[in-house]
């Protein structure tokens, strides 16, 4: 009852429209059969198999959107009134291949609605019951096996184009990650070049034209020499020497205020190189926006850091990052209202980031796991290891390992095989045994109703002039050589005469179902009578 709950609360007024015209269609398809097959004095039992045949199909329908092979059972039973085969059975079958993934309850299946197309046929056939196995048969390749593997491919290549749509999203988010490490990678090239070159040179210029402007700054001593007059020498005099002129000056403070300014433009150059760009990603500083988010739906969110940080490259910050994204994605989806435990915790060589939430309310509707395979790829480019699945108690945990060291893989033929590589593999093996499963339903089918053909009792039909010819008395061999070679049927009657069933002609046949048969008896070598009745399906 849930699940039906769900599917209706996600299904749109579009879906559930088709559903209802689809149901209604089904059902007045069931009662027009019903009616041509039914005998013409109805009675209160055969009203009450008309009434639950078609309140079947009404409940029928919608069942096969969850219960596919239940419904196909049960459509089986409902298609007997109509011999067999009817337009119920034919989306009921092609809902099972669509849906169905376990071999065992289709086999079941399908092996039950083969036994009432033969029961159906048989039932509703005069021709005995080879003709109705036969018929049966092909009945069943047309009816249920076709549309069923038709749908089944339909079903494998609609599962083929979201598995690549899905996993075009992640390499397109992968390559993001990637040229926006090539591009941060060569943002510090070039700050390392610039830092390393010219920072140096801007430094020294800046400290030479310091020291020099100091050094022409500095007054210079003059010492005067013994007198000429032999007298004692006199006192050393110190005189500054002039100062330097003010244009020397001004050049120099000009070069000294210019070496400072382009050492500040080049900081500031450094620093936007370090910057990383729109395409970097995220890095685990960032974790606090999704456990935010989390905790902005009344859901009780730990987190807990643990360790010395440690540098890490731009592939393994955004793999973290993403881990703790989709770990609480899939908590708040699959476990609603369950507490959710987040932990960051630096180790000595390696990152390992882990979200784990107990048991909580239940996803209702499908999920395909993609996200997952993903997120396990993203984090093995990374370098690292990814690792999910049910806790002790309840719950879920999905954990990655992430070393410091750890180099992204440069080539891609190097790579495993992967789920995508095995989903493709998977997905063209199933539709080779659809198509096989199609071309060995035509012929199964084309077969059965050539031995249908082949074992029909075909008779001629009567003359209308010739059944009012015969009169009781008539010699048997007289009557015998106007009459057909073979007849629909022989009975014995209670006086011991021998009766033969013939067609009568088929200008007289009625337009809306039943036959016009005449009935011819012989006894004692003489026609012992004769008599002629409509049959309506039911005798």
């Amino acid at each position: 009852m849930r699940t039906l709950t769900g599917l209706l609360r996600r299904a749109g007024w579009p879906r559930l429209a088709y559903e209802v015209l689809l149901t209604l269609f089904c059902a007045f398809t069931t009662l027009i059969l019903y009616l041509m097959y039914a005998p013409v004095d109805y009675s209160l039992a055969l009203a009450g198999v008309l009434a639950v045949a078609v309140l079947g199909t009404v409940l029928v329908v919608p069942l096969r959107v969850f219960r596919p092979m239940t419904a196909l059972a049960l459509g089986s039973l409902i298609s007997l009134v109509s011999g067999g085969a009817s337009f119920v059975l034919i989306v009921l079958s092609a809902s099972a291949g669509y849906r169905a993934r376990q071999t065992r309850p289709v086999v079941i299946g399908f092996g039950l609605v083969l036994l009432g197309c033969v029961t159906g046929m048989s039932l509703r056939s005069d021709q005995g019951v080879v003709f109705g196995a036969f018929a049966g048969v092909m009945l069943f390749c047309g009816t249920s096996v076709f549309p069923a593997a038709v749908a089944a491919m339909i079903a494998q290549r609609r599962l083929l184009v979201m598995t690549m749509h899905q996993r075009n999203l992640e390499l397109h988010e992968q390559q993001q990650v990637v040229a926006g490490q090539a591009q941060v990678r060569e943002r510090n090239r070039i700050a390392a070049e610039l830092h390393d070159s010219l920072g140096h040179r801007l430094t020294l210029m800046s400290l030479y034209t310091g020291g020099l402007a100091q050094s022409l700054s500095q007054p210079q001593a003059v010492g005067a020499g013994s007198s000429p007059t032999g007298g004692p020498a006199s006192a050393i005099t110190a005189e500054a020497q002039p100062s330097q002129p003010p244009q020397v000056q001004e050049a120099l403070g000009m070069l000294r205020e210019a070496s400072a300014q382009a050492m500040a433009e080049l900081r500031q150059i450094l620093k936007i190189l370090h910057q990383d760009g729109p395409s970097a990603g995220h890095s685990l500083n960032d974790v606090e926006e999704p456990v935010a988010a989390a905790r902005g739906t009344g859901t009780v969110v730990e987190l807990e850091r643990t360790g010395e940080p440690r540098p890490l490259n731009l592939l393994a910050e955004h793999a973290g990052f993403r881990v703790v994204q989709e770990g609480l994605t899939n908590a708040l989806r699959h476990a609603g209202g369950a507490p959710v435990r987040v932990e960051v915790r630096y180790e000595d060589d390696a990152l390992f980031v882990e979200v784990r939430n107990r048991p909580g309310r239940p996803y209702e509707g499908t999920s395909t796991g993609q996200g997952l395979h993903g997120l396990a790829e993203r984090v093995r480019l990374a370098g690292g290891v990814l690792s999910s699945g049910p806790v002790d108690g309840g719950g879920f945990r999905l954990g990655a390992v992430l070393p410091y060291d750890a180099e992204v893989p440069s080539s891609a033929a190097d790579q495993p095989v992967g789920d995508f590589r095995q989903t493709i593999r998977s997905n063209s093996r199933r539709q080779r045994i659809g198509l096989i499963t199609v071309g060995v339903a035509l012929v199964v089918s084309v077969l059965a109703g050539i031995g249908a053909a082949v074992t029909a009792n075909a008779t001629e039909p009567v003359p209308e002039k010739v059944f009012a010819s015969f009169r009781p008395g008539d010699d048997e061999a007289r009557a015998r050589e106007l009459l057909p070679a073979t007849s629909m049927l022989t009975s014995t009657g209670s006086s011991g005469e021998v009766c033969e069933m013939y067609l009568a002609d088929l200008y007289l046949q009625p337009e809306n179902g039943g036959e016009i048969r005449y009935e011819v008896c012989f006894r004692d070598g003489a026609v012992h009578s004769k008599r002629q009745f409509q049959d309506r399906g039911g005798e």
